[in-house]
């Protein structure tokens, strides 16, 4: 069999991981507070404006807002302008299977999650989680200067919505190999220890007062070869369908590539088939749509 082609060109320098995507910071404050804290910061924009303007006037700029998201909204609902929520979305069954390989999941992938919440009054504005959130990003961007050295294939981070305002992150990331993890998890003077230490003697240590309103949590998980498989359907690359893996062109040259590969036929467009258990003919009773 043949080796997975990938479905996006390749680039001749590492994208940045998915991690870096959007408005991180946007998102962050407006999930720090509370919808009925927003709605009065409006009112009381809102009353500002008349205590300076007119009612008619006072009440112009929301109404021109309004009206210019009404307008946008119908222009992409009836297609007279594009819709940017379509942006890098294929429209097609992928899938992500490592360049260069001829079965589905022919190697093993290591999958950690890294979080982080706050349960203090005052939520993700203490400083401490401003802290703990730039030793997420200091250790992001050295896994992407370094990501040979430790086997770094991507990230992405997510929000939570178990509680009204979740002040809590996560970073999820893929690496190739468990011992690539464990050494930049542990590496002397590494950004994960200098992390490490700051919780340890500060956050926990000369502030253990108040360290108990600060969590922080992992899970690692180290999947064998042919235990794993990933479908997305109509979706941007995402998640492990975002990471990038460098590979040697025939030419001698050093590319980048993306792992998505067409899913709609073949082993691929089955569960078991991208786990390489059946030819991925065990869904044919179904009839299963092709999602081309």
């Amino acid at each position: 069999m043949s080796a997975f082609q990938s479905m996006l060109a390749p680039t001749t320098e590492r994208p940045k991981s998915q991690f870096w995507s959007g408005n991180r910071r946007l998102n962050y404050l407006r999930d720090a507070l509370h919808l009925s804290t927003w709605i009065a910061v409006g009112a009381l924009l809102q009353s500002s404006l008349l205590f300076f303007f007119s009612p008619q006037w006072a009440v112009l700029p929301t109404l021109v807002y309004l009206a210019s998201r009404i307008v946008d909204t119908v222009l992409i609902w009836k297609g007279f302008k594009p819709n940017p929520e379509m942006t890098n979305v294929i429209t097609r069954k992928v899938t992500a299977q490592f360049p260069g390989s001829t079965t589905p999941a022919e190697q093993s992938l290591v999958v950690i999650q890294l979080a982080a919440r706050s349960n203090h009054a005052v939520g993700s504005f203490h400083p401490y989680m401003n802290a703990i959130g730039k030793y997420f990003e200091r250790m992001i961007d050295d896994l992407e200067k370094r990501s040979e050295e430790f086997g770094y294939l991507g990230s992405k981070s997510y929000l939570a919505n178990e509680r009204t305002t979740s002040n809590e992150i996560m970073v999820l990331v893929y690496f190739r190999t468990y011992e690539g993890m464990h050494k930049f998890s542990h590496e002397t003077g590494g950004v994960h220890r200098e992390a490490w230490e700051f919780w340890n003697t500060v956050v926990m240590g000369r502030d253990s007062k108040i360290g108990h309103l600060f969590s922080i949590m992992h899970e690692a998980y180290e999947i064998p070869a042919r235990h794993w498989e990933t479908i997305y359907v109509n979706y941007q690359p995402t998640s492990m369908g975002a990471t990038t893996f460098r590979v040697q062109e025939k030419d001698g040259s050093t590319k980048w590539t993306n792992p998505l590969v067409d899913a709609h036929s073949g082993p691929l467009r089955t569960s078991k088939g991208r786990r390489a258990t059946t030819k991925g003919d065990d869904n044919d009773m179904y009839k299963e749509a092709s999602y081309r």
